[in-house]
């Protein structure tokens, strides 16, 4: 059943994460450095936070799009996966500023669906597959 709505899910939710994650990144990046931080250099933590979230958030699930909805299921939930945990990053008390929480949770519950639904579509394609096996012998 969830074969049937993936790849328009995809489509829409990957543009969700997208948005989202640039929201944040760009958040992040007008916010001044954290001031709390002995050992870190706040602006080196900043700007590495706001391009792991460019690179995992925005640039990795829209390249995603180019191949095909249903192949590569698994490396899309693998990538889907890596950017929810990227997104996840973002909330540490750290490096978090004022309305960036709604839409990097935001980012981050859209990640974890699309990878969710990435391997359940993978499930389904494996059984499809066996089922056809079992009727051809």
């Amino acid at each position: 059943m969830i074969t049937h709505f993936y790849p328009a899910a995809l489509r829409i939710i990957t543009c969700v994460i997208a948005v989202c994650s640039a929201v944040s990144a760009t958040l992040l990046g007008t916010a001044p450095p954290p001031e709390s931080l002995d050992i870190l250099d706040p602006s080196d933590l900043r700007t590495t936070a706001v391009v792991l979230t460019m690179a995992l958030g925005v640039v990795a699930p829209v390249a995603m799009l180019i191949a095909e909805p249903l192949t590569c299921l698994l490396l899309k939930a693998g990538l889907f996966a890596a950017s929810g945990f990227g997104n996840a990053m973002m909330l540490s008390p750290l490096v978090v500023v004022p309305f960036q929480e709604a839409s990097t949770a935001l980012a981050v519950v859209c990640s974890v669906t699309l990878t969710i639904a990435s391997i359940v579509t993978y499930m389904e394609s494996v059984e499809r597959r066996n089922a056809r096996r079992r009727a051809n012998t």
